[in-house]
């Protein structure tokens, strides 16, 4: 099911890379929130590329914190979950969370909180403007994706992990590319669970992706994950993507002070 693919990084023929604008990785301190620490770091790396397009590099002077209100909230809400019809948390430690539900929770509260440590007049909150869903089955490419990256910069993806997942780490072996088999098939996904046994090592994982190459006509996407205090960074290859949420804020006026966290109680 998962295979060790190596490339040759020499044969590269198109490239593009947000890596200076993604801020301090965040790790996951409770199982089950990569989708909420995922959209929390794609929401600040946005607002980092929309500032320091017109500031320049290293201005922004804001870093997200933890997601602990948000998950909080998360926890306490409930939907009617569209497959099986019953109420459900939008999120709960043993199943995760819907990246979707995730980010319109964000957009109620207002935005994703920020750290005490920016120094006055930097905002509480990152506001979240709206964000799309594109799915595979719709029928995007390769090159839709790299399109996607381009004009819009890092979005948050989902993808499929097994317990090989872990070897991969492009600071490592940035030639060393990621590819399980079973993203985009059911089948093989329950065969998976059923071999390597159902837990958080096997099943959906959300992450940031930055970064692409096509090379010897394949595609691969350099994400950011959140399951060590350094992301790590890691080469999946284009079908290991299932989704991809864009995300859409405003360039914020970081000199004017006036955002506030709306919903401080929560």
């Amino acid at each position: 099911m998962c295979t060790l693919i190596r490339t040759d990084i020499t044969q590269v023929v198109r490239y593009n890379s947000f890596d200076e604008y993604l801020g301090v990785p965040l790790q996951q301190t409770v199982s089950g929130t990569c989708a909420l620490v995922s959209s929390t770091v794609c929401i600040e790396a946005q607002h980092r590329l929309e500032y320091e397009m017109v500031h320049g590099l290293g201005t922004f002077p804001c870093i997200a914190a933890a997601p602990r209100k948000l998950r909080n909230l998360c926890h306490r809400q409930f939907v009617q979950d569209q497959s099986t019809g019953e109420r459900r948390r939008i999120w709960n430690i043993k199943k995760g969370a819907i990246v979707a539900e995730v980010l319109d929770q964000i957009m109620k509260l207002g935005g994703v909180r920020t750290t005490n440590g920016a120094p006055k007049p930097a905002p509480y909150l990152l506001p979240l403007r709206s964000w799309q869903h594109y799915k595979w089955e719709d029928g995007f490419t390769a090159y839709d994706v790299a399109d996607l990256l381009d004009a819009h910069g890092p979005f948050i993806g989902n993808i499929w992990v097994c317990p090989w997942y872990d070897l991969f780490d492009s600071n490592v072996d940035d030639d060393l590319v990621y590819r399980s088999g079973c993203a985009r098939s059911p089948g093989i996904q329950k065969r998976c669970e059923v071999v390597y046994g159902q837990h958080e090592k096997v099943g959906y994982h959300s992450v940031v992706c930055f970064e692409y190459r096509f090379c010897e006509g394949q595609m691969h996407e350099k994400i950011l994950d959140n399951h060590a205090a350094n992301g790590p960074r890691r080469w999946i290859h284009n079908d290991e993507l299932t989704d991809v949420y864009i995300i859409n804020v405003d360039r914020m006026d970081i000199r004017s002070g006036d955002i506030w966290y709306p919903n401080s109680w929560l």
